[in-house]
């Protein structure tokens, strides 16, 4: 397989325009507390690095994304309710691609 048909085969566009659409909801967030994150603002910086570090592997390793994504962890705490289905398709795929690819 090339890695156009991996990357489809494991719906890895798909997961970078979820990530994408997180990183917009993020930065409309403000304020609040999780873990190691003093504030939305601080998860999001965090967040925007490890999706431009993501954004140039040859091969991308998920496992902060699967981290940040999974029920009661970051995402959960600045999002919600609202971004659950995000966050579950988010983890889903990048799940799927860790678990075969590291």
């Amino acid at each position: 397989m090339n890695k156009i048909e991996v990357w489809k085969k494991y719906e890895l566009f798909e997961l970078f325009n979820d990530l994408d659409t997180a990183q917009k909801i993020l930065s409309e967030i403000q304020g609040g507390y999780s873990g190691k994150f003093i504030s939305a603002e601080d998860f999001c910086k965090a967040f925007e690095e490890e999706l431009d570090d993501l954004k140039h592997q040859n091969v991308p390793d998920f496992r902060q994304i699967c981290i940040w994504f999974a029920p009661t962890s970051a995402w959960d705490d600045f999002v919600g309710f609202e971004g659950m289905e995000l966050a579950n398709r988010i983890l889903g795929r990048a799940d799927r691609w860790n678990k075969t690819h590291l």
